[in-house]
């Protein structure tokens, strides 16, 4: 049976989702979710099933990115079942992350969080970023290739590659935004 997600609930998984990821608590990420519930990141084609492997990838991202931090950069929505939020994440990058060797760089990446409920846990969580303007990120200041306006060459003054641009309208998700 289908059931809609009271605002308040979006609000509250919202904020105890940042909260986990910036104490970097893997378990306490971990247990929003159901025993055989779901995690991906649709920028990287990573999905993780059940807790312990979603335990697993958290904790490797927590080393890879030790400072990471999560900000909301807007309300939580819900629509059904449904939660959606956007964020920017900050964050050095110390260790493998997104397929990429450590290069203690900044990174800054915006995405949006989609999560589909099951009462009050999580059945799937979809973390949607654009892995492009983290590699062009790390190469450009790896390498020293800035454009003009203080981008990354490849990379719009939204962190989008340019084709993406048009997607940062506020009537869109901002997806890499």
């Amino acid at each position: 049976m289908r059931r809609d997600v009271p605002q308040e609930m979006a609000c509250r998984l919202m904020r105890e989702w940042v909260a986990a990821w910036n104490s970097h608590d893997a378990d306490g990420l971990t247990s929003l979710f159901v025993r055989y519930g779901s995690y991906g990141e649709f920028g990287s084609g990573t999905v993780m099933l059940g807790r312990e492997e979603i335990r697993r990838y958290l904790i490797a991202t927590f080393a890879a990115l030790p400072d990471l931090t999560i900000t909301p950069t807007g309300e939580s929505l819900s629509s059904g079942e449904r939660v959606f939020w956007r964020w920017l994440m900050t964050a050095t990058h110390q260790g493998e992350f997104a397929g990429m060797a450590p290069t203690g760089e900044r990174l800054e990446l915006r995405g949006i969080s989609v999560v589909l409920m099951r009462g009050d846990e999580i059945l799937r969580a979809v973390d949607c970023f654009d892995v492009a303007s983290v590699a062009g990120q790390v190469a450009a200041e790896r390498e020293g290739r800035w454009n003009s306006d203080g981008a990354p060459l490849g990379v719009g003054k939204t962190g989008l590659n340019p084709s993406l641009a048009s997607l940062g309208d506020e009537d869109n998700i901002g997806y890499g935004e």
